[in-house]
């Protein structure tokens, strides 16, 4: 789908999004059990291991999204995890991602902004927790691409 509009990424994924793993989600992210973070850390950190020369830029979640679920659940994955990260990207407040159609998902206007005087590296993996239709993805990438990043990779735990 994304790579018709050009805005192929390499990505990886850890989990595939099941079952289970939507009840993961739905204690962790949606009901607040933050601990959760915890459970995945040793395979986060195992995996990360290969992108050693990349910086780590998780997703953000607007601020709106972070006073109502009182943390970031990308960041708290990657802080269980002992992984360092970059906060370079701030993203507006929208409708949840988990409550639009794949159509208004894919059809989906920038709500991401970088921050002011913000240096970018040459080497960005994105990361969230979730990948659905890529477009958090494609819309973080096309930020970067237009900053001169040379190479963007994403990772999610779960796809």
């Amino acid at each position: 789908m994304w790579e018709k509009k050009g805005e192929l990424v390499a990505h990886e994924a850890l989990y595939v999004y099941d079952k289970q793993m939507k009840e993961y989600f739905s204690r962790f992210k949606f009901q607040g059990d933050y601990h959760l973070a915890a459970v995945f850390s040793r395979e986060l950190k195992q995996v990360l291991k290969k992108y050693k020369d990349y910086t780590i830029v998780p997703v953000p979640v607007s601020e709106e999204r972070y006073q109502e679920r009182g943390f970031n659940q990308v960041t708290a994955l990657l802080e269980f995890a002992g992984l360092p990260y970059q906060n370079l990207v701030l993203k507006k407040d929208s409708k949840k991602q988990s409550s639009k159609t794949k159509q208004e998902r894919l059809a989906g206007q920038q709500i991401f902004r970088l921050r002011k005087n913000q240096a970018l590296p040459s080497k960005i993996l994105i990361v969230d927790d979730i990948y659905t239709t890529g477009s958090t993805i494609a819309l973080m990438k096309t930020l970067f691409t237009e900053k001169n990043v040379k190479k963007i990779k994403s990772f999610s735990l779960s796809r």
